[in-house]
């Protein structure tokens, strides 16, 4: 698996974040089984800051692959499959380097393969509206989800907590494909302490991407599971299983972690008295929590193409409560949307 970069012919750059670029590329002499395009992430550990960490990246995507391989030698890449694998990689005095296989679309570009836009003419005065609309069938919302419940799995099932699930890092062969592939473990944990990083009782909070934090998240809870992948996941479902493919949060909450909790409190009520893993928070008990009594909002509002589908709509419900622990896991949602039942429909 570890190459050198002359094996590696770099093309053109084809995203990239903070601390990384990411670049079309193909593998060359031994490493050449084929003609296909990879993509290399190419990262200097100097410039980062925490909790990006390629160092420790390479060392969890080195567990997960090996896991991948057990899996292959078994028959069974039901869960492995929907989580990207490392195909090599190269090391240098200023940089890592990390070869996956190519995808040519993220979830933004599944969804926009799948957005219907309808013009409506206003006779009043005159004006023509463009409104966008959920093109997605209720089986092919179930595939996604499905797909991103087995990648969880896996992930959970190797002791690693993701923490940044959202569209941006679930990717598919192409915008006409529904089999989702979960990237990107540039800030994820791995028990039990991150590799010397982070204590589990003082893990980084400053983690996962706007709408797809978890409430202990912003209430600077340390000691979290891998329950926040599931919040995530959640608003996944959210976004997918809407009308015009938007969340109920304010927009300011993609950008304010005060506005995302007041979001959250409007769309799935106010938190229960009893919550206790945010007890000790500061920040919590400073709240006027008066302020944010609200009702939570209906599951057919929520999951409104889903809304007929009774049991996919109840695992929902229980991926999405305030405390932690009493979350579903991703194997446990699984096994209730993979029921008979479910299925039949």
């Amino acid at each position: 698996m570890e190459t050198k970069k002359s094996d590696i012919e770099v093309g053109k750059r084809i995203g990239g974040g903070r601390f990384s670029d990411v670049y079309m590329c193909r593998t060359l002499g031994h490493m050449n089984p084929s003609s296909s395009e990879y993509a290399l992430k190419i990262t200097e550990p100097e410039d980062e800051l925490p909790p990006h960490n390629v160092k420790n990246e390479l060392r969890l995507l080195r567990k997960l692959a090996d896991a991948q391989d057990r899996e292959d030698k078994e028959n069974d890449t039901s869960l492995g499959k929907n989580v990207v694998r490392l195909i090599a990689f190269y090391q240098s005095p200023i940089e890592i380097g990390l070869v996956f296989p190519f995808y040519k679309s993220d979830l933004n570009g599944v969804i926009a393969n799948n957005t219907k836009v309808r013009s409506a003419f206003n006779l009043q005065d005159g004006t023509i509206t463009r409104k966008r609309e959920n093109n997605f069938s209720s089986s092919q919302i179930i595939q996604i989800f499905k797909g991103l419940l087995r990648g969880l799995a896996f992930i959970h099932s190797q002791g690693v907590i993701h923490r940044d699930i959202n569209p941006n890092n679930i990717m598919f062969e192409s915008p006409h494909e529904l089999e989702p592939v979960i990237i990107d473990f540039g800030i994820s944990y791995m028990n039990p302490d991150n590799n010397g990083l982070e204590k589990p009782d003082s893990k980084i909070t400053d983690i996962a991407t706007g709408y797809y934090k978890a409430p202990e998240l912003l209430l600077s809870v340390k000691n979290y599971s891998n329950k926040v992948d599931i919040w995530s996941v959640g608003v996944i479902l959210m976004l997918i299983s809407s009308k015009d493919f938007t969340t109920p949060y304010s927009q300011d909450s993609a950008h304010s972690d005060l506005a995302l909790l007041a979001s959250i409190f409007n769309t799935f009520g106010s938190p229960p008295d009893d919550w206790q893993e945010v007890k000790t928070s500061r920040s919590y008990s400073a709240m006027n929590t008066a302020f944010f009594r609200k009702i939570r909002k209906s599951s057919d509002d929520l999951l409104f193409k889903l809304k007929d589908l009774p049991q996919c709509v109840q695992t929902f419900n229980e991926m999405m409560v305030y405390e932690s622990s009493c979350r579903l896991s991703a194997s446990e949602a699984l096994k209730r949307i993979d029921s008979d039942r479910l299925q039949n429909q």
